[in-house]
């Protein structure tokens, strides 16, 4: 049975520890993290999805986000807390970005080469598609407003299967009533946001060159925040990759397609 601890570093960044084997994985969290509110129940649901597409003999980490972030709020900021978090707590370790957590994986592994050991892309790029910066951009937008129904509905269509698409909207709408109890402070949300936002990833890509790390990314061709285009110059930029796409899938990848998802992870890290 798997083991769930959790607890913060640096006395701020929220975790949840799985397992308690060797040659630890650590996770960083998409950016549903900083969106709802941090909650236990919402931590041990991440951390059991999290867990069914990694090794079960390995140790992993699920990494969450300041919840207070500052101003200017970077992915330079989240980059100094992960690498010091490695060399302090961790050490040296295989690293997963998902999605919004793909950014600061690929700039961690590229100022960082002694602390990743292998790197993971999961529905990730180092920049968005044009639709996804888009998409962000009108979150931002939602979000200064303090309009969560608009906020949410950017997410009305991610699964491939209509009826999840169904489900999740009538969740929505019946969260509809409560949305400031689960959603996070517009603030935070904001600079979450800003973090990708505010920098252009995609003008001079060659710092992707500069990643030693063995990297695997899993993609989706139907994905609206990262196309295909943006997934085959990130594998094409890091000299030693692999991309492993799935034809006709969504960004809810991870969650339609697990186990074959953690086939492909699996492989790759052991």
């Amino acid at each position: 049975m798997t083991t769930f601890d959790t607890g913060t570093f640096l006395s701020r960044i929220p975790f949840a520890k799985i397992g308690s084997g060797p040659d630890p994985i650590v996770v960083l969290n998409g950016g549903q993290a900083f969106v709802r509110r941090p909650t236990p129940a919402r931590t041990a649901r991440d951390a059991r999805r999290i867990a069914r597409l990694l090794p079960s003999h390995r140790t992993a980490y699920l990494l969450g986000y300041d919840p207070a972030p500052p101003a200017g709020y970077s992915i330079g900021t989240i980059v100094g807390d992960v690498s010091r978090i490695l060399r302090e707590e961790i050490g040296p370790a295989s690293v997963m970005g998902i999605s919004f957590g793909g950014f600061a994986a690929t700039r961690l592994a590229a100022d960082h080469p002694d602390l990743v050991k292998d790197l993971v892309l999961m529905v990730s790029a180092h920049r968005f598609s044009r639709e996804g910066r888009r998409s962000v951009d009108r979150q931002i937008a939602c979000a200064w407003q303090g309009d969560f129904e608009g906020f949410l509905d950017e997410f009305g269509l991610v699964f491939r299967r209509p009826w999840l698409n169904w489900l999740l909207r009538m969740r929505l709408k019946q969260e509809r009533s409560r949305l400031r109890e689960t959603m996070n402070d517009p603030a935070t949300i904001v600079r979450g946001l800003h973090a990708v936002a505010g920098e252009d990833f995609g003008s001079n890509p060659d710092w992707l060159k500069a990643i030693r790390a063995r990297t695997l990314l899993v993609g989706a061709t139907r994905d609206p925040f990262f196309d295909v285009d943006a997934m085959e110059e990130t594998a094409r930029l890091i000299p030693s990759s692999q991309l492993k796409l799935f034809r006709g899938e969504t960004h809810m990848l991870p969650v339609e397609r697990t186990r074959a998802v953690a086939r492909a992870v699996k492989a790759f890290l052991q």
